[in-house]
């Protein structure tokens, strides 16, 4: 029971903000239909529909932990808003475990996830993606975990190496970015903490990769699309980046430079971060205790190392890749009131009682626009249902998982590009029920969710226009 009061702790915390996440939940499927989070969801009711062999997965799978515990929690949350609630909270939890293993006090380590879910309420279009599955946040799951494994590391367990390996392999293809996010901190962490003995666990990081290949090759004998390293174009993207720094290293820096800057958002975040660093940094060599505090630093680089990689992948930043940009920023907020005598005592019950009066603040505001998503969202499953699902129909990308999740009927949208080309990006080709060999201009009907397409496309009239939903008629 010692062990569930801190679970206990932050769902009554979770329970007391929940308008937080409710309006980060209708941002992205009431006023918006951003369906690439209904993606576990949909694999899960497939799974217990026994139908999943068809499904093609994104490159950062999601596989472990997400659709695992996906699948285990549908039969208990079988419609989408319960579902994602309870995903919500999965990730609602993951600041604090990262905080506390990395050596905050439990007071504070609460505050973090408190902190983390106010800011998405605030912010629910960029931050909020923090809360729904296959959107990377299982990142500071897996750095926790990492933390508390190398802290408890004994070379002798057999038990725990085993362990460690199978997870490793699994978040190999589950989650690229956690190496890209946290993994330079967590190998400088690994060579510090164990010197000599470091070698172990890292060799099984390495070895874990070899596993990772057999469960890929695996799911697609099963008939699951998963993409392997050898899709991915890193290694051309890494030889691109290199070839450039060679030729123009004052050119590729300003280039990375620029990446953020030209973000408004990320500009003033990233202004924030510095300025504190800075502080911070000053403050430790004030108090001679640079040394004693190295991993902190290194630590603090993480977000501007996943900035350097972002733009050598040619990923456009984005919070989804970023989560660690705010969990620093209150790190260094935290770090530097605990500095201060006569606010350290205090520092939790001040940040706390600033989240209660954000919240009383936001609070007509945040139900206002858990109502108006509501209302959208049963808008266009209402214009939907004007359609016949008996007759197949063509889609863009956004409104078939949508439509799939929350309409009663069963409806065939066989998903194509703005060109007209196939293309089942992260669904399941079952759905399509072989009407996929059919050329787009067969298709009597459809949707889009971008009005330019409809331009692009001969012979078609719109019908509806519905809460940025476009149905078209041939």
């Amino acid at each position: 029971m010692r062990n569930l009061k801190p679970i206990f702790i932050l769902l009554v915390l979770f329970g007391a903000f929940h308008l937080f996440y409710g309006a980060i939940y209708e941002n992205h499927l009431g006023e918006g239909t951003d369906s690439d989070v209904l993606y576990p969801f949909l694999f899960a009711r497939d799974f217990w529909a026994g139908g999943i062999r068809g499904w093609n997965l994104p490159p950062s799978s999601g596989l472990f932990p997400e659709i695992g515990l996906a699948i285990l929690i549908y039969p208990v949350f079988p419609s989408a808003d319960s579902f994602h609630y309870a995903f919500g909270f999965f990730f609602f939890v993951m600041p604090y475990f990262l905080a506390k293993t990395y050596g905050f006090k439990k007071r504070q380590s609460y505050l973090f996830s408190l902190v983390f879910l106010a800011l998405a309420g605030i912010l629910p279009n960029s931050l909020g993606q923090f809360y729904f599955p296959s959107f990377h946040a299982v990142t500071l799951l897996f750095a926790a975990y990492t933390l508390f494994e190398i802290n408890h590391w004994d070379s002798k367990n057999t038990l725990q190496g085993l362990r460690f390996f199978l997870i490793f392999s699994l978040i190999w293809i589950s989650e690229y970015w956690f190496f890209v996010n946290v993994g330079p901190f967590l190998l400088i962490y690994t060579i510090l903490h164990l010197r000599k003995k470091s070698f172990y666990p890292i060799g099984l990081i390495f070895l874990s990769f070899g596993l990772a290949r057999v469960w890929q090759l695996g799911f697609r004998k099963m008939g699951i699309g998963v993409f392997t390293s050898k899709d991915l174009p890193t290694m051309d993207r890494i030889h691109s980046a290199f070839d450039l720094i060679s030729q123009d290293p004052n050119l590729w820096i300003s280039g990375v430079i620029q990446s953020t800057t030209k973000h408004s958002l990320f500009y003033d975040w990233f202004y924030w971060y510095f300025v504190l660093c800075i502080i911070y940094v000053l403050f430790l060599f004030l108090r001679l205790e640079l040394k004693k505090n190295f991993l902190d630093f290194v630590f603090l680089l993480s977000p501007i190392l996943t900035v350097v990689a972002l733009y050598i992948f040619q990923i456009e930043p984005n919070f989804r890749y970023l989560y660690l940009l705010p969990f620093c920023l209150f790190f260094l907020i935290i770090r530097l009131l605990s500095i201060i005598p006569v606010v350290r005592s205090f520092v939790s019950l001040i940040i706390f009682l600033g989240i209660v009066f954000i919240y009383n603040e936001k609070y007509p505001l945040l139900a206002n626009a858990i109502k108006e998503g509501e209302s959208q969202r049963a808008h266009r499953m209402e214009c939907l249902s004007e359609f016949d699902p008996n007759i197949p129909g063509a889609a863009t990308y956004w409104p078939i998982k949508y439509s799939y999740t929350y309409s009663d009927k069963n409806w065939t949208l066989v998903p194509f590009t703005k060109a007209g080309v196939y293309y089942p990006w992260v669904s399941n080709q079952t759905w399509d029920k072989g009407f996929e060999k059919r050329p787009f201009e067969d298709f009597t009907w459809g949707i889009t969710e971008n009005k330019e397409n409809l331009e692009q496309w001969k012979g078609v009239r719109v019908v509806k226009e519905c809460e940025g939903w476009f149905f078209y008629k041939r």
